[in-house]
């Protein structure tokens, strides 16, 4: 083998130092900076997106501190307008009652004097008829003829005489 001769040896050594000294000339100059380079704009874009994440993060936070404290306000305000629609409706039930009595009051007082009416009426009705019975009485038991005047004096005594004699009248 030619690499282990000895007569070979120092041009060997030469050019292996001639081409490392090549070499590193070579990486030195050209290639080492451009991978610098390259490394170092990787790490400010790196860098440049790591600061622009924070920043997004910082705004998230204050988006999600606005938006909590917003929900907060329309909780309150939700519980603001309950509470208002609420009251609203326990008027609103006050009143429909306060007219329901009204309503009640009215259509039992009307009750009332239409029975009043009809009593009044009943009793008119009575009188007439027994006024008509009396005379018609009268006539078969006395044989003579009574006129009404008479007949209605005679009705309004024994009427004033029966409700003297009501129970429960003083």
């Amino acid at each position: 083998m030619p690499q282990f001769d000895t007569t070979f040896f120092s041009s060997q050594i030469f050019w292996t130092i001639i081409s490392f000294v090549v070499l590193y000339v070579v990486l030195g100059r050209w290639i080492l900076p451009r991978i610098a380079a390259n490394l170092q704009q990787r790490t400010n874009l790196i860098k440049a997106e790591i600061e622009d994440a924070r920043q997004q993060r910082e705004e998230v936070e204050e988006i999600k501190l606005d938006y909590a404290e917003k929900l907060s306000h329309i909780d309150d305000e939700a519980k603001k307008l309950f509470d208002e629609s609420e009251k609203r409706i326990v008027e609103r039930r006050g009143q429909l009652m306060d007219e329901w009595k009204e309503e009640m009051e009215r259509k039992t007082r009307d009750f009332h004097d239409e029975a009043e009416a009809a009593r009044l009426k009943a009793i008119s009705d009575i009188r007439a008829q027994s006024a008509d019975l009396v005379i018609d009485a009268a006539e078969k038991v006395i044989h003579q003829r009574i006129d009404n005047r008479e007949a209605q004096i005679a009705l309004e005594e024994a009427i004033e005489a029966l409700e003297e004699q009501k129970p429960g009248k003083t």
